[in-house]
């Protein structure tokens, strides 16, 4: 009987597990066409995220679909972002596209894994982004950690850089068309919303 009960109860929780994080399909087509929207900061106060200063470099507001999502547990920024997730729009919000490539996320970077490209790789990598992503409320941190792969969010915000009184500053990226370990946007997210 005993048996029985710890089956179903592995069964249950294994049934629950995949419904919440299966990936999200849309079908063919662009669901997030715009590019990310950037702006010039003036006059905004320094923030504090414990005791790491937080230096906003520029406003961004974001729709993008979710390509990839990557936990960190133990490295040096863990505490202050412990998820990145790549973002696509334009062509790389299409499933079309991106059903032919696999993103790789790793050491706070990400690559694509493919035999063709869907479309110029050029064009690939200036409508991606790998975030690291800061949540400036408790709410904020948990939609993050709830985030699938092919959801749809709204991200508005500041993009800044980091200091820390251990020593270590992480910078954000203010480009959408560069390429490799330090093109990383760091990401202050006042508001976020699954679209």
């Amino acid at each position: 009987m005993l048996k029985h009960l710890l089956f179903i109860v592995l069964l249950c929780g294994g049934v629950y597990y995949y419904w919440t994080t299966r990936p999200v399909t849309h079908g063919p087509g662009v669901v997030a066409p715009d590019k990310p929207r950037q702006s010039e900061v003036y006059n905004v106060q320094k923030m504090h995220y414990k005791d790491i200063q937080i230096v906003p470099k520029a406003k961004i507001t974001l729709k993008a679909r979710v390509l990839s999502i990557k936990n960190y547990y133990f490295d040096t920024f863990s505490d202050l972002t412990p998820t990145d997730i790549v973002f696509g729009w334009g062509p790389m919000s299409d499933e079309t596209n991106l059903n032919t490539i696999m993103v790789r996320q790793s050491d706070r970077s990400f690559y694509f894994e493919m035999t063709n490209p869907p479309i110029p790789q050029p064009k690939m990598w200036s409508h991606t982004a790998n975030m690291h992503l800061i949540g400036s409320t408790q709410d904020i941190r948990d939609k993050v950690g709830n985030l699938r792969r092919g959801q749809i969010v709204q991200i508005k915000g500041y993009l800044v850089n980091a200091d820390a009184p251990e020593g270590w500053t992480l910078k954000t990226s203010l480009s959408r068309t560069d390429i490799g370990k330090d093109s990383s946007e760091l990401v202050w997210i006042n508001s976020l919303s699954i679209l």
